[in-house]
């Protein structure tokens, strides 16, 4: 950050001490807006009382020490989920704390008498998707019925997280925009004729499923975190304090629901200061869009308060960036390092503190074996450290996992065959949904060899680590330790995850591969996959890396925030 503040930024603080309304801040990356935040929060007279609405738990922690750190005690930070929760914690009809249940709509679906109540439009599913529920003597048959509900119960799972992030009305007619805005199902089964009559059928299971988690929650206060966002809104229910003047950040990802609950908190004659970059609008999967923006602007009927100056990367990277971004400029005068390179030649170059990026994990996942393979120990986020190892762990059945390696005739061969056996079955089963026969052919090949690189790279640590680890299990838990590094290590990450990071080095995985559009993506998904590579190319502060593809890469959507983090010793 500059030692004085930009006219912009100086225009901002005019408002907050001269103006009246709500203002939003469309906020180049690298523009210096917690600075700003903070320093605009010192524009607000004395006698407001203030709420900073932070956009995850660490953001939070980080603006409430820096906030403490000067002094500024009398802003209160939270998460919006918090605040939700905040909600429904006073109004428990339990006079309990609401208990939290991260797979609490899973399990409802585990229910005998839910599944009772629901087993007709279960049944009629099977047969719009040609298949037989009454014949169970066909082994192929049932195996394809088996799947079919397992992917019946993913989606449902989904669409009720979509449905109540959204605060979708519980018509037909907006279930059905909701589950094709979102992809839900493909483009194969949206191209069948009794596509309608399928939607219709999951459309009555999730009635039933959403009504008994509002049951539950009334009755228990058993919630999850979506319902920290939906139950406040649909029980129409106000938090006991309220504040003059709110600060909302990251706006361009909220859902209605997490804005809505922002909005309890302000009092009649509240201001509103929202923060955000729509060209970051990334997090669409979640219930966002990239209308979150200005849908905020519209509905506070916000003045638009522009910080265009990016304080954060040298010249060569803002040309980058102006490709996307036509409005951001530089404030340094250096042009930094840019430099194009090969797969292979990142493990060479790589530092300590370097952060190395992709937009999907099978990249990262490679490359973290490499980093392991040559004794070096990195860092990834806890949660995506937690789905590295379970790329690895579900690949075995629990018995292969716990079996002692050393016991088996052919050692890890006998593991590795069966499983082998088992993945290239899914990969070709899964890939019939792929239209075109070629592009089809070739995510085949790609996911067998993606496949081929795990089961070596365990077999090969059976090897080395043979001493102490006898099992697959014994494996992961020390390659755990090999991926959670503190001191000093190299970052690798998400590009998701990656935002709100900076580092003086940086290492763009499948760069030629941005943005990553696939076969009919809907509008919306290819501006966000625009939107990834701005994130990626705006965090660097001297070099970057722009790195090829590399051939044994897999092209996996890198999931839902909202996807299931298992225990390792599960």
């Amino acid at each position: 950050m500059p030692l004085e503040f930009t006219p912009e930024q100086l225009a901002i603080f005019d408002f907050v001490s001269k103006g009246s309304g709500h203002g939003t801040i469309d906020a180049v990356a690298g523009a210096g807006k917690t600075t700003t935040i903070m320093e605009s929060a010192s524009y607000v007279p004395q006698n407001n009382d203030m709420l900073f609405c932070a956009f995850n738990k660490s953001i939070a922690s980080e603006i409430e020490a820096k906030f403490n750190e000067t002094g500024m005690n009398r802003i209160t930070v939270k998460t919006i989920h918090a605040l939700g929760y905040n909600i429904l914690k006073q109004h428990s009809t339990t006079g309990e704390k609401p208990l939290l249940s991260e797979n609490k709509f899973k399990d409802i679906l585990k229910q005998p008498d839910f599944q009772n109540e629901v087993e007709e439009s279960y049944l009629h599913i099977y047969k719009i998707n040609r298949l037989d529920p009454n014949n169970l003597d066909d082994r192929s048959n049932v195996n394809a019925i088996r799947s079919l509900k397992f992917l019946i119960d993913s989606r449902l799972v989904d669409i009720c997280q979509k449905f109540r992030a959204t605060l979708c009305k519980n018509t037909p007619e907006d279930f059905f925009n909701l589950v094709t805005h979102f992809g839900i199902f493909s483009s194969i089964d949206q191209a069948k004729s009794n596509f309608k009559e399928e939607v219709e059928e999951y459309f009555h299971i999730h009635d039933i499923l959403l009504k008994r988690g509002i049951d539950i929650s009334q009755k228990s206060m058993l919630i999850d975190f979506t319902d920290m966002l939906f139950l406040p809104y649909i029980w129409q229910k106000y938090p006991n304090e309220k504040y003059d003047f709110v600060f909302i950040d990251e706006c361009q990802d909220l859902s209605k629901s997490q804005f809505a609950i922002a909005l309890k908190y302000c009092k009649k004659t509240c201001r509103i200061l929202s923060v955000g970059d729509p060209y970051q609008s990334i997090y669409g999967f979640t219930g966002a869009d990239v209308q979150s923006f200005e849908r905020v602007r519209v509905q506070t009927k916000a003045k638009q308060l522009p910080l265009t100056v990016c304080f954060r990367c040298p010249k060569q990277m803002i040309t980058l960036a102006k490709d996307i971004r036509p409005d951001i400029s530089g404030a340094k005068e250096y042009n930094g390092i840019i430099k194009s390179i090969n797969f292979n030649e990142v493990i060479d170059l790589a530092k300590p503190n370097d952060l190395i990026i992709c937009r999907v994990k099978a990249p990262l996942l490679i490359l973290v074996f490499k980093f392991v393979d040559k004794g070096i120990r990195v860092k990834i986020h806890q949660d995506e450290a937690t789905e590295f190892i379970n790329e690895l762990k579900y690949l075995f059945k629990q018995d292969e996992r716990r079996t002692s390696i050393p016991n088996l005739n052919n050692g890890f061969d006998t593991i590795k065959d069966a499983v082998r056996s088992r993945e290239e079955y899914k990969i070709e089963k899964n890939a019939e949904r792929i239209v075109d026969p070629t592009e089809r052919q070739l995510i085949i090949r790609k996911e067998k060899d993606f496949l081929n690189e795990k089961l070596e790279f365990i077999h090969k640590k059976y090897i080395q680590w043979s001493n102490n680890c006898f099992t697959v299990e014994d494996i992961l838990v020390k390659f755990w330790k090999y991926i959670t590094a503190d001191e000093n290590p190299i970052r690798l990450s998400s590009i998701h995850r990656a935002k709100g990071l900076e580092e003086n080095r940086v290492f763009i995985l499948e760069y030629d591969k941005l943005p990553f559009v696939r076969l009919e993506m809907p509008e919306w998904q290819k501006v966000q996959e625009l939107n990834l590579k701005y994130v990626a190319v705006t965090r660097a502060k001297k070099e970057l890396y722009l790195v090829k593809e590399e051939q044994l890469s897999n092209a996996v959507d890198e999931g839902n925030l909202f996807d299931d983090i298992f225990n390792l010793l599960d």
